[in-house]
């Protein structure tokens, strides 16, 4: 063989090399950057959520309505039921209840303004009002 043959070789390779190794930087920086856009938006989100108020409703009568920011534990009695809300790190959720379902106790935390739990048994809703602003799921037209 000719050298000069093996060197085009060898040089050809390593110039779709680089190219190959550029290409996978870019799509790696650019999967680093979103990742990081994307954890700093989802952290503000939680931190915008200071000053909301739980709205607690039976049978639509206004409960009680309790502050996000303070973190608490509130029994609700009534001749429904009874249910135990806690309130912690400006999130509302329910903990026990004695409804025969008890799905009320398997809902996520709710947070956003207008989030909202209900124990359909118990006739209770539990709202978030004045929280941070809803993030939305998916939009219809």
């Amino acid at each position: 063989m000719n050298k000069s043959s093996d060197d085009h070789r060898i040089n050809k390779f390593w110039k779709l090399y680089k190219k190959d190794l550029m290409l996978v930087a870019a799509v790696l920086a650019a999967a680093v950057i979103s990742a990081l856009v994307y954890q700093s938006r989802n952290g503000s989100a939680d931190r915008e959520n200071t000053g909301g108020v739980l709205e607690i409703t039976i049978d639509g009568e206004i409960y009680g309505t309790y502050p996000l920011d303070q973190e608490q534990e509130i029994n609700v009695v009534s001749s429904y039921g009874r249910n135990t809300v806690v309130i912690e790190q400006n999130r509302a959720y329910v903990t026990e209840a004695d409804c025969p379902d008890k799905v009320c106790e398997g809902m996520q935390k709710i947070i956003h303004d207008g989030d909202m739990i209900c124990c359909l048994p118990h006739r209770l809703f539990l709202t978030v009002r004045g929280g941070g602003s809803a993030e939305y799921d998916a939009v219809a037209y």
